[in-house]
């Protein structure tokens, strides 16, 4: 099985992230469920061997990033590759409310189900990776 991102780098377009897997035709590719501040710049203070020397850097950027996946982005990624493809998702949430924007495309009809969701705990500007976050989330998914 294919497996490619829509996610793509920090600060690409969205048809600079999609661009892999139009090529490749994945039967499944990652979709972030929303925009998010994007902060892994406090893994600078745990860290000083760096294997490149421009990982600190880049690191430090993200202090002044916003990863952007709007709806029209979401809507724009989804289409081409579901109508386009017949690519199925892995759909990354990265806070409680990017749960309800899923339900929202769903609503939609942009995508049926059944559907893969994997929450991602702990990344500063998103949920924190505590149990009651956890517990929340399973809350939310009605």
């Amino acid at each position: 099985m294919i497996l490619k991102t829509t996610g793509g780098g920090l600060g690409m377009t969205r048809e600079e992230r999609l661009r892999g897997a139009v090529r490749t035709s994945p039967e499944m590719a990652s979709m972030n469920m929303g925009s998010m501040n994007f902060g892994i710049f406090p893994m600078m203070q745990k860290y000083s061997n760096w294997s490149h020397a421009w990982e600190p850097e880049f690191l430090d950027m993200t202090r002044d990033f916003i990863f952007r996946n709007t709806f029209a982005d979401i809507e724009y990624c989804l289409k081409e590759l579901v109508e386009g493809h017949g690519t199925r998702f892995e759909f990354e949430c990265y806070d409680l409310g990017h749960l309800y924007n899923l339900a929202w495309v769903m609503v939609q009809g942009w995508i049926d189900g059944p559907i893969f969701v994997q929450m991602v705990f702990g990344i500063l500007g998103g949920v924190g990776a505590d149990l009651d976050n956890l517990m929340a989330a399973l809350a939310a998914r009605g």
